[in-house]
C-alpha cells in the first residue's frame, strides 16, 4: 500500500509543479521556466522558477513570442514596426534642411510626410549659389587673376523611402518613430543653373564666360534617420545612379575642377562622360511638425 501512495504523491507533486510555471516563448526559440511577474507595454519581468528567492529579470517585449501561463492560459506576442497604432499619437511630416550644403555652394531644403509605417516621400528645393562660391584663376594681361564662379540656380527632386524601423536605444530609453530607421530611397533630380567658367581667349589669355547648364540624375539613396523626442530628426545618406548634363569640356575652355570626363553640379557629381556614373552624399536636420 505505501509504494502505490509514494508513486502517486510522487506524481502529484511533479504534475503540480509542472502546471504551478510560467513558459516564455523567446523569437530565437528559447523556452525560460518562470514566474511572471508584469507585463508592460515595452517590456516583461520575471522571476526564474528555479530561483523564485533571486532577481528580477527584464525582456523587451519584442524578443517574446508568447507566454504560457500556469492556468494553461496563451498570450501571444505579435510584434512588428508596421502596426500603425504604435504610432498613433506621433508627428508624421518633417521640414530639413542639408548642413552641409552652404560649404559646397548650394542650400537645400525638403519636406518629408510618411504614408504609412515604414513609408514616406521626400521632396526638396535646392538653390544653388546660397552658399560658398568656388574662386576662379585664370591668365590675362601679364598676370593672373581671379574671379568667383557665382553660380546660381534651382534644383527639384522627388524620392519615395522604404524604412526598416527599429527600436534606438539613447540611454535607458526606447525610442520609436515612423519617420526614423535605416532607408533605401529611389530619387529623381532635375535642375538647371548657370556659373562662370574660364574660357581660351587666344595667346595664351583667358577670360570668364558664362555658361548654362541643365542636369538631372537617378539615384538610390541609403541613409540612416534618427528622430529625437519627436521633434528633432538627423539624416545622414549617400547616393548613386546617372546623371546627364551638358556640362561638357571642349577645346575652347580651360578647365579648372571639371575636365572631360567630370563635372560637378552641387547636388551630384557626374563621373565619366555624360550620361554617366553619378554620386552624392548629406546630412540633414530637421524638424517635425503636425
Amino acid at each position: 500500500m505505501k509504494k502505490p501512495f509514494i508513486f502517486f504523491t510522487i506524481l502529484f507533486i511533479s504534475v503540480t509543479t509542472s502546471y504551478s510555471q510560467d513558459k516564455i516563448y523567446r523569437q530565437n526559440g528559447e523556452i525560460i521556466k518562470a514566474k511572471v511577474l508584469e507585463i508592460g507595454t515595452s517590456e516583461i519581468k520575471y522571476k526564474d522558477f528555479s530561483n523564485l528567492d533571486g532577481p528580477v529579470y527584464v525582456i523587451e517585449r519584442e524578443r517574446i513570442k508568447k507566454i504560457e501561463f500556469e492556468n494553461g492560459k496563451i498570450e501571444k506576442f505579435n510584434f512588428t514596426t508596421g502596426d500603425k497604432e504604435l504610432y498613433a499619437n506621433q508627428l508624421h511630416k518633417a521640414i530639413k534642411f542639408d548642413f552641409l550644403g552652404p560649404l559646397l555652394g548650394y542650400a537645400q531644403f525638403g519636406f518629408e510626410k510618411s504614408t504609412a509605417p515604414g513609408r514616406s516621400y521626400e521632396l526638396t528645393l535646392g538653390i544653388i549659389g546660397l552658399g560658398k562660391s568656388q574662386s576662379l584663376e585664370y591668365y590675362y594681361g601679364s598676370g593672373f587673376q581671379s574671379e568667383n564662379k557665382n553660380q546660381f540656380g534651382i534644383v527639384v527632386s522627388a524620392g519615395y523611402k522604404f524604412n526598416k524601423l527599429p527600436d534606438f536605444l539613447f540611454g535607458k530609453t526606447r525610442m520609436t518613430h515612423l519617420l526614423q530607421g535605416a532607408y533605401a530611397k529611389p530619387i529623381l533630380y532635375i535642375g538647371n543653373y548657370s556659373e562662370n567658367k574660364v574660357a581660351f581667349k587666344g595667346n595664351n589669355q583667358y577670360i570668364v564666360d558664362r555658361q548654362n547648364i541643365s542636369m538631372a540624375a537617378l539615384h538610390i539613396e541609403l541613409g540612416k534617420q534618427w528622430v529625437l523626442g519627436d521633434k528633432v530628426l538627423i539624416d545622414t545618406y549617400w547616393g548613386f545612379g546617372y546623371g546627364a548634363d551638358n556640362k561638357k569640356a571642349t577645346n575652347d575652355y580651360y578647365n579648372y575642377g571639371d575636365s572631360d570626363v567630370t563635372a560637378y553640379n552641387y547636388i551630384n557629381t557626374r563621373l565619366g562622360r555624360s550620361p554617366g556614373f553619378s554620386l552624392n552624399f548629406g546630412l540633414k536636420i530637421g524638424m517635425l511638425i503636425k
